[in-house]
């Protein structure tokens, strides 16, 4: 069993959390293929045993080379680079049975595919045409056609040799935050990066390193890459290639055809949230025509949203509009039964989303009886993500106060949440709520709620 790697949970990033942060990444510890986060490697009871230890956790299949080219991938990954630039991890590898002989039928997969790594290892040699491949992820990954047909690859490899002249790298990390549906390309989406600029006649590789827990397929419009996996000057060649996730894939292509040319994840709504670059030929101009409209390509789109919860005791509800990094949100709360006069409060903040842990915001809290709002205060504050999923906020007012919020939802069924919050403010003291809501329809839930000065109550939540 991997030994626990309290980083995982305590870690202040995302990248952190997963075990790529940027430091390591700059350093070059993941640009080799198949590489994955490196506290599971060293959780791993034998590195040979290939794709998971005996928690059951995975190391990538797709990008696993046979034994025999362990050697071409890491001299593959060596040209052009600067020392130390690659670092010197071992490639994550497996697929395949220890005791597997050339032409040798394999051992029986265990139930549920390639789960339990100790049946895996890393030998890759042709897989004989008897072995009928039980899932059809498994099919894709090793570049077979069609489910349970069956399989004679030796690796994925090129009639052609590409030149490896003038060869550079491009490291680019693939980032998201799968709550806001936000998408990018080193920490950047495309409305907020340059182009990848690359130069004619050299071989322009691309170290992609996964850092999502979601399989992305990243297209080059304009050329043919090759897959680096260990086939050297005979790797395959490709338009779209998967990169799974928590790895590294690597591609080469030769710089051939001048132009703009775009870079993107095949999943398209990654690509529309950010997960995209231009891939750009140094000293080509498109023309006037093209440069008019060029800037139509980077535009940031802003979209609303916002829940409105009607419940016998009181409402409250929140209006967002956002972009990719920039969050305007409005919140209420009236609260009428149990109190002698209707409670009122409004909260308005401008957030700047730095990611999927943290933004940090400044903006207003306005409260009042009855009709009106007769106090207003300004707040600075910070959302931040806390282990478990914990949401909270905090912040401090212009009134030398302080305010701090935690909310926690536990789906029990796909339909049915249980969910509680709590809130101490240095003005008005401890205030919480809990309650249940079952979800009627993708926009409306049923909810029964408690809360420590509206008591019981029950209603509607509305999604729009």
């Amino acid at each position: 069993m991997g030994h626990f790697n309290p980083r995982n949970i305590l870690a202040a990033t995302p990248a952190g959390a997963m075990g790529m942060p940027d430091s390591m990444v700059a350093a070059g510890m993941f640009d080799k293929p198949g590489m994955m986060d490196m506290g599971a490697m060293h959780d791993m009871p034998e590195m040979s045993h290939g794709p998971g230890d005996a928690s059951g956790s995975k190391m990538d299949m797709t990008h696993a080379a046979p034994a025999h080219t362990m050697k071409s991938a890491a001299e593959d990954l060596s040209v052009g680079m600067q020392p130390g630039e690659h670092g010197s991890m071992p490639m994550s590898s497996g697929g395949m049975p220890t005791n597997m002989q050339h032409g040798q039928q394999p051992t029986q997969m265990p139930a549920g595919g390639p789960s339990s790594g100790k049946t895996f290892g890393t030998n890759l040699d042709c897989w004989p045409p008897t072995w009928h491949l039980p899932h059809p992820w498994l099919l894709m990954d090793l570049r077979v056609t069609a489910p349970g047909r069956p399989t004679t690859a030796c690796g994925p490899k090129s009639p052609l040799p590409l030149p490896r002249t003038n060869l550079y790298g491009i490291r680019l990390t693939l980032d998201g935050d799968m709550e806001r549906y936000v998408w990018l390309l080193n920490n950047k989406p495309l409305s907020a990066s340059d182009s990848i600029r690359i130069r004619e006649g050299e071989v322009a590789r691309f170290i992609i390193i996964n850092r999502t827990m979601m399989h992305h397929p990243m297209h080059l419009h304009g050329h043919f890459f090759r897959v680096v996996n260990g086939q050297g000057d005979y790797a395959p060649l490709k338009h779209t290639v998967d990169v799974a996730p928590m790895s590294t894939t690597v591609i080469e292509f030769d710089a051939n055809e001048v132009g703009d040319w775009f870079f993107h994840c095949h999943l398209l709504y990654h690509m529309k949230s950010g997960m995209a670059r231009m891939v750009h030929y140094e000293n080509f101009d498109p023309g006037p025509a093209v440069n008019a409209v060029r800037p139509n390509l980077y535009k940031d789109p802003w979209y609303f949203w916002g829940q409105a919860d009607i419940f016998s005791n009181m409402t409250e509800g929140y209006l967002t509009t956002s972009n990719t990094r920039n969050i305007l949100t409005a919140e209420w709360e009236v609260g009428w039964q149990n109190v002698d006069e209707t409670e009122l409060e409004g909260i308005f903040t401008y957030s700047r989303y730095i990611n999927r842990f943290a933004s940090v915001f400044v903006g207003a809290n306005s409260m009042g009886e009855k009709d009106s709002l007769d106090k207003t205060r300004g707040v600075l504050g910070i959302h931040y993500l806390l282990p478990l999923n914990i949401e909270s906020r905090a912040w401090i007012d212009t009134d030398s106060g302080a305010r701090f919020f935690l909310d926690k939802e536990f789906e029990l069924t796909p339909r049915l949440m249980l969910f509680g919050e709590v809130e101490y403010d240095t003005h008005d003291f401890w205030e919480g709520a809990s309650g249940l809501e079952y979800m009627v329809t993708r926009n409306v839930s049923l909810t029964a709620r408690w809360h420590s000065e509206f008591q019981w109550g029950g209603g509607l939540q509305v999604r729009f």
